[in-house]
């Protein structure tokens, strides 16, 4: 295991995701008062809350992050690795990871699907591919696509990886951490149809970073995850 420990624990994620909670909560009330004063039209609220999204959950949890690191004295690149090793070597590690997530998670993916239908639940597809299929403006699809590949992967691993993962560690052990995380991480996405498959993702992007110790692999894989996944569910033929 190549982790080392990190000079926080569960007060400080308590106190930034406290603070990103908050954040996320006013652009949502913001969108709303919007949409109540007729700024924007009422069928344009989940883009309007998918571009809040991206700033006050994303942006502003980035920001907090940071914000949290600085006051404590702890340069980026060692809180999050990104100073082991060459770039190269790194990105190299991510795509040998690829080949053995991809098919586990979308296997997984499948597996999952049948046992809903079996419970009579008929999957959903997630809000964002909605919004990214029903979007005319290509400024607007071209954020959305931005958000999914580029911003949200980044969040994600730096905050529930990089960030809450250790301090989870240093209270459940590895294994406690992995899990719990995971969870979140799957909660998170509220979405039933991808529950089980973003755990899996959740538990193997932990364990990359686990091993690897740097960020970079996490945010890597989920970027490349997250392309080919939308490659598939968006241009693929429907059955």
């Amino acid at each position: 295991m190549a982790l080392e420990p990190k000079p926080w624990g569960l007060h400080a994620l308590a106190l930034v995701s406290g603070a990103i909670l908050v954040s996320l909560s006013l652009g949502i009330l913001a969108a709303q008062a919007a949409e109540e004063l007729h700024w924007i039209a009422k069928s344009d609220l989940p883009v309007a809350g998918a571009v809040v999204m991206g700033l006050t959950l994303n942006m502003a949890g980035l920001v907090f992050i940071g914000v949290f690191l600085r006051k404590q004295g702890v340069a980026l690149a060692d809180a999050f690795g990104l100073k082991r090793g060459p770039l190269g070597s790194a990105m190299g590690r991510a795509l040998l990871l690829c080949l053995l997530v991809f098919p586990i998670v979308y296997s997984t993916m499948f597996i999952w699907q049948e046992v809903l239908l079996a419970f009579g639940i008929t999957p959903k597809e997630q809000d964002i591919l909605k919004m990214i299929r029903a979007a005319k403006n290509p400024l607007l699809r071209g954020y959305l696509l931005m958000l999914a590949v580029g911003l949200a992967p980044v969040f994600e691993e730096t905050f529930f990886r990089g960030f809450m993962y250790p301090a989870l560690k240093h209270r459940f052990g590895v294994g406690g951490g992995l899990v719990v995380v995971s969870l979140l991480f799957a909660l998170v996405h509220l979405n039933l149809n991808a529950f089980v498959p973003v755990f899996v993702l959740g538990a193997m992007l932990g364990l990359a970073y686990e091993i690897t110790g740097t960020i970079l692999v996490p945010i890597t894989v989920h970027t490349l995850f997250n392309t080919a996944n939308l490659i598939v569910l968006l241009f693929a033929p429907n059955p």
